[in-house]
């Protein structure tokens, strides 16, 4: 009985959880094209401060991954004081989502760099 109601309920949360994974994929593409027709008209000099403040955000970025990183070693050099591993597998889900979004930055960056390249070739 309680076997049943655990693999029914099992199959309600994939059921309800996967359409979410698939709109959370799309909604970022959605997002990145949005941002780059909102740049669309930026002259040489918006496109690259525009690329020194992301990366300012980067350096930051790259900071607080060291800084997680630095944690997960402790408590893999030390693993008594997280026994069930629950804080370090927190940290390394929180340093792959700031690296996933360092990557984006590093994206917005080169596009930034790209479109102030072709605006001072068409001048």
């Amino acid at each position: 009985m309680n076997s049943k109601l655990f693999i029914s309920a099992f199959l309600v949360c994939v059921f309800l959880g996967l359409p979410q994974f698939a709109l959370a994929s799309d909604n970022g593409q959605e997002q990145n094209s949005a941002w780059k027709l909102e740049t669309q008209g930026w002259s040489i000099q918006d496109h690259m401060t525009a690329a020194k403040a992301k990366e300012g955000e980067i350096q930051s970025l790259q900071s607080r991954v060291q800084q997680l990183e630095k944690r997960i070693a402790h408590f893999e050099k030390k693993p008594h004081f997280d026994p069930k591993g629950i804080q370090r597998s927190s940290m390394k889900h929180i340093a792959s989502t700031l690296k996933g979004d360092t990557n984006l930055l590093n994206e917005k960056i080169a596009w930034h760099y790209r479109q102030s390249d072709q605006a001072k070739l068409t001048e």
